[in-house]
């Protein structure tokens, strides 16, 4: 049976991980290359890739997976995190909670 990995950054790994798949963290595209070098020296059958860490290693993908059919990369959008402040974070619970809005100073 093929091995499946996903290659993604740190903060999306822990999900993949509670769902047991076998992730690869990479903070750059770069690193990102190198474990998909491995995955394809390692006969993986498929590799689910952050998009972001795509970028700009299409060329060098190309060449490693020349004359290889595995493993099939399939890019994923990475979520983006939107961080609000401390302070609307605390705005936005009392009002979950009171049932209205409450600024603060």
């Amino acid at each position: 049976m093929p091995k499946m990995a996903v290659v993604t950054d740190a903060e999306t790994a822990t999900g993949f991980r509670l769902a047991g798949v076998e992730v690869r963290e990479a903070a750059t595209p770069a690193e990102a290359l190198e474990h998909l070098r491995q995955l394809i020296a390692a006969d993986y059958g498929l590799a689910a890739v952050n998009q972001a860490l795509l970028e700009g290693i299409g060329d060098d993908l190309s060449r490693a997976m020349r004359g290889r059919e595995t493993p099939i990369v399939v890019p994923f959008p990475a979520p983006s995190v939107e961080i609000e402040s401390g302070e609307d974070y605390i705005a936005r619970l009392v009002k979950e909670h009171l049932g209205f809005y409450v600024k603060l100073r």
